[in-house]
């Protein structure tokens, strides 16, 4: 799912995750960012990612290191990528792991943005079950330890964001 069997030119790609996720808010391409497009891709040495880039290292620059007075342009661009993702089935994933990453935020009173996650779950479980019989037979990367491909990896996000007060989205 998304792009993790894709080949990653490393030479051309910044290392500053600040400055990646900088650019995607500057050219309106947060979605983009959110799939781990060439050009945003992050993927640390140390990182557990098994595909091309480390969005919950993405994601801590909008939650922890933007500046405070902009963050409502930060909400703003990160909710309408979201919209546009949940409709995709690439999308699923990196609106499930923001969902997963608001709710874990949210338990542990860590400067949660306030997206609506419910609404995003709604929608993000309508399209699951409309992609149900490609999820299962996706077993790309975190799709390759469950014998139901990818609806197995977005069934154990979803149960992890209930565990910290979120929403299902997986039954």
């Amino acid at each position: 799912m998304g792009n993790a069997g894709a080949a990653m030119n490393t030479t051309m790609l910044p290392n500053d995750p600040f400055q990646i996720v900088s650019r995607a808010i500057a050219e309106s391409e947060l979605d983009k960012l959110l799939l781990g497009a060439e050009g945003y891709q992050y993927l640390p040495a140390w990182s557990p990612s098994t595909g091309c880039t480390d969005l919950t290292e993405l994601l801590a620059v909008l939650y922890d290191k933007w500046p405070k007075d902009d963050r409502q342009r930060v909400y703003d661009a990160l909710y309408d990528a979201l919209k546009c993702l949940v409709t995709k089935y690439e999308g699923l994933e990196p609106v499930a792991t923001c969902i997963l990453i608001e709710s874990l935020r949210k338990s542990r009173n860590r400067n949660p943005l306030g997206l609506p996650i419910e609404e995003l779950a709604t929608e993000l479980r309508s399209n699951i079950e409309r992609f149900a019989a490609r999820l299962k037979a996706d077993k790309s990367g975190d799709g390759s330890r469950w014998q139901d491909g990818w609806l197995g990896e977005l069934r154990r996000l979803s149960r992890n964001t209930v565990e910290l007060g979120g929403p299902l989205f997986v039954p």
